[in-house]
């Protein structure tokens, strides 16, 4: 329900965008839908994740995996080699973040989950990264592509559940899924206007820093323990921005 409600925001978000930049090129839209349809699998994945595990773990392993995935992507398909210190910043983030929240103990399906996660997010970084450089124009990509990354999974959920039903549940929660629906579309509006400019791997990892916020979340209001190991992925994943940040 509060994915719908998200999507809700997300869609509304996207059709401002398109009323304010119009639509794609041509050549974009096979992006956007291969996109699309890897969100659906993302989205999925995400929430079985967080049904069968903590936060942290789910969240830190998706995200963890994710920049290598989107480097070895990139060398493959966009012709991007990162140098090594771009090399070592992006491994450094990525075995940071594992540090931050992977846990031993967690049940195994919340990993599976996990890793089909990471490698959803993977796939939709590329997708967007290159189709975005197609379009040229992060607006009018993005316009299009929240509406049909969102809006599937809010008509999916209100046609399961039916319009009153949803209401109802959803009921004093619409300010805030609307708002994260927003901030979210505008978030990875960011990333791809920085895909646009600069190598896709070295962003995709520096993304991923967003998982000390997500750690630092579930310490203060899901009141998950944080030990010294995760301070310490907390360190490695500075580490590895500082040498994205600075290295050539």
């Amino acid at each position: 329900m509060d994915l719908a409600v998200l999507g809700i925001g997300g869609s509304l978000f996207g059709c401002v965008l398109i009323a304010l930049f119009g639509a794609p090129v041509a050549g974009a839209w096979p992006f956007i839908l291969a996109s699309s349809a890897i969100h659906l699998v993302y989205w999925m994945a995400l929430t079985k994740g967080y049904a069968a595990g903590d936060m942290s773990h789910v969240y830190t392993i998706a995200r963890g995996i994710a920049p290598a995935l989107v480097t070895l992507g990139a060398v493959l398909f966009a012709a991007e080699v990162p140098g090594w210190g771009q090399g070592l910043g992006i491994a450094a983030i990525s075995l940071g973040v594992m540090l931050v929240g992977v846990n031993r103990h967690a049940p195994l399906p919340a990993t599976g989950w996990a890793l089909l996660t990471g490698t959803a997010i993977a796939g939709y970084s590329l997708v967007d990264a290159m189709g975005v450089r197609v379009n040229a124009d992060v607006f009018s990509y993005k316009g299009w592509g929240a509406v049909f990354t969102f809006l599937p999974i809010s008509l999916f959920v209100i046609a399961r559940r039916g319009p009153a039903s949803f209401a109802a549940a959803a009921a004093g929660r619409w300010r805030q899924g609307m708002l994260a629906g927003a901030v979210s579309s505008a978030g990875f509006m960011l990333v791809l206007w920085a895909q646009m400019r600069a190598p896709i791997g070295p962003i995709t990892a520096l993304r991923e820093t967003s998982v000390l916020f997500g750690a630092a979340l579930a310490a203060l209001l899901l009141k998950e323990k944080v030990t010294m190991r995760r301070w310490a992925g907390a360190l490695v994943v500075c580490a590895g921005a500082m040498l994205i940040g600075f290295s050539r």
